[in-house]
């Protein structure tokens, strides 16, 4: 891992989750407040206040989500940001299509509304930070040799 690669997952991690919270923030809590997975008082017990989240056990999360996000896309090759869309889209929808219907199909998180609500914001936030990724990993030094994308 070098010194582009580590800064690059950095701030990929950094652009997903704030694309994750606006997301939450803005929209998820609405969708899932009208379409619960459960009562009142389990959809209580099942999620964490926002005063009340473990901060450092978010930051960890978003910094796994940053470093997969990039070793994806350097794996693909992109390099701009366009490739980044296209890679970013298609990891993040399998990805979030796998989570969303794995939790859907064994526990009571989501109802079905929420859950594509999720899906969309998710692969979404997964979408744009790929691409931020694939910039930042194309803009390449003097010395640097700059691979072709793959292609799929």
């Amino acid at each position: 891992m070098n010194r582009k690669f580590f800064l690059t997952a950095l701030i990929t991690s950094a652009v997903n989750l704030v694309l994750q919270a606006v997301a939450s923030f803005a929209l998820l809590g609405k969708i899932y407040a009208a379409y619960p997975a459960g009562s009142d008082e389990y959809m209580r017990q099942l999620n964490r206040s926002h005063d009340q989240l473990v901060i450092w056990a978010l930051f960890v999360s978003a910094l796994a989500f940053g470093f997969l996000i990039t070793t994806a896309i350097k794996w693909s090759g992109a390099r701009n940001f366009g490739c980044g869309l296209k890679y970013g889209f298609i990891l993040g929808i399998l990805f979030w299509t796998g989570i969303n219907f794995g939790l859907y199909s064994a526990q009571n998180i989501f109802s079905l509304p929420g859950l594509f609500a999720d899906l969309a914001c998710s692969a979404s936030a997964m979408t744009l930070s790929g691409a931020v990724s694939a910039w930042l990993l194309g803009r390449s030094s003097q010395d640097e040799i700059k691979p072709e994308p793959a292609v799929l």
